[in-house]
């Protein structure tokens, strides 16, 4: 069986520590005068859901002002720095490609916010498990289904309960509320008298 490293723990950004809802809440109304709200997003496909186009939703996420100015989710940074302060390397993996210098706007919004990380890697939806299992990942922070779904494949997923993650979970998905409860649930794992930092996957 592989071996894994339950202090290396992997997070997804949009929708864990950004609040990705809320901006794509106030540019669908800012860009294309279409009034969202949080109650109509309950897919990740957000299409398939809300009174917008696939086409529109992309603009919104070409324009860098969208993430450059995109409003950290509560408690987040202060849940990260309490899971970095335990020992644990975080690794954010985010599914960002929407435009040239995103990668350089992407660090640079993090360190304004002081989220603290280990290393910062983009990876499509479908590598995400590949990218778990090439840093030994023991944990992972996310909010889509789908990718818990891949992702348990390779490591333990905590899913952040939202709207639009709902369905049936594998044994290796853990539904949470927030991610606070996600540190919480790492934390006492990595401290129990039986762990040694490292189960098998």
């Amino acid at each position: 069986m592989p071996r894994i490293d339950e202090r290396s723990v992997g997070c997804d950004l949009d929708g864990v520590i950004g609040d990705i809802v809320r901006q794509l809440v106030r540019f669908s109304r800012l860009e294309h005068k279409i009034y969202l709200t949080r109650t109509l997003v309950v897919s990740e496909n957000v299409e398939t859901c809300a009174p917008i186009e696939r086409e529109q939703l992309h603009r919104l996420f070409q324009n860098p002002e969208f993430f450059r100015s995109l409003p950290v989710l509560p408690y987040s940074r202060r849940a990260l720095a309490k899971l970095a302060t335990s020992g644990c390397a975080i690794h954010i993996v985010t599914d960002r490609f929407w435009y040239e210098g995103i990668q350089k706007d992407t660090r640079a919004w993090l360190e304004q916010h002081k989220i603290p990380f280990e290393s910062l890697i983009f990876s499509r939806k479908s590598e995400k498990n590949l990218v778990a299992q090439k840093l030994n990942m023991g944990w992972f922070i996310e909010d889509q289904l789908s990718n818990a779904l891949l992702l348990a494949s390779s490591c333990r997923v905590l899913l952040i309960d939202r709207p639009y993650n709902q369905g049936v979970l594998p044994a290796k998905v853990t539904r949470v509320k927030s991610l606070p409860a996600a540190v919480e649930m790492i934390s006492k794992a990595i401290h129990t008298p039986e762990s040694n930092g490292r189960v098998a996957c």
